[in-house]
């Protein structure tokens, strides 16, 4: 084979790896939707009865990481910026962030969170090549990690419905009897 044909085909698989890794992001943003237009109102921010987040703290934890990546990743590639180390006490800025988020209506922190899922997918798009492999390789952590609170959260809201359909939970507690 020649070091062109070589060539090319690097390229080739490099694209198909970035629009891979871009589909596959979009995907699970779809299958959030998607849950999330079928979720009723009073379940957005009740947390699963193990105590895991609920469908609103899950939106809000995505979009600071995500917005986290990208910032992150962003300067990093900039040949004028200083690359920051990356903190340390990621559990306690998670949790103050999740402290800031919790302030915010449902409708203010799913904007976030659709805003800080573009970016994502426009960094992806746009700057996946300015990557070195390493670092595409780290790149993979937010959708593995977006993944995991996808499957929780499907699971608590699964739970959720069928308590519901047994009639052992109220669709409308006393929060959201205002609202409704």
């Amino acid at each position: 084979m020649s070091d062109h044909h070589l060539s090319r085909q690097k390229v080739t698989d490099a694209l198909g790896h970035r629009k891979s890794l871009v589909d596959a992001f979009m995907e699970e943003d779809r299958l959030l939707r998607h849950r999330l237009a079928e979720c009723p109102r009073a379940f957005r921010e009740r947390r699963g009865t193990d105590g895991t987040l609920s469908f609103k703290e899950t939106l809000a934890h995505i979009a600071f990481w995500e917005d986290f990546t990208v910032n992150f990743f962003s300067r990093k590639i900039d040949e004028g910026s200083c690359t920051p180390p990356a903190p340390v006490e990621f559990e306690n800025l998670s949790r103050q962030s999740m402290e800031e988020f919790s302030q915010l209506p449902f409708g203010e922190v799913l904007g976030r969170y659709l805003e800080a899922t573009g970016a994502m997918v426009d960094f992806l798009k746009v700057k996946w090549k300015d990557l070195s492999e390493r670092e595409q390789h780290d790149f993979w952590i937010p959708l593995k990690h977006r993944r995991q609170h996808r499957l929780v959260l499907f699971q608590n809201l699964d739970d959720m419905m069928a308590e519901l359909a047994q009639n052992t939970v109220d669709p409308c507690p006393a929060k959201f009897a205002a609202e409704a």
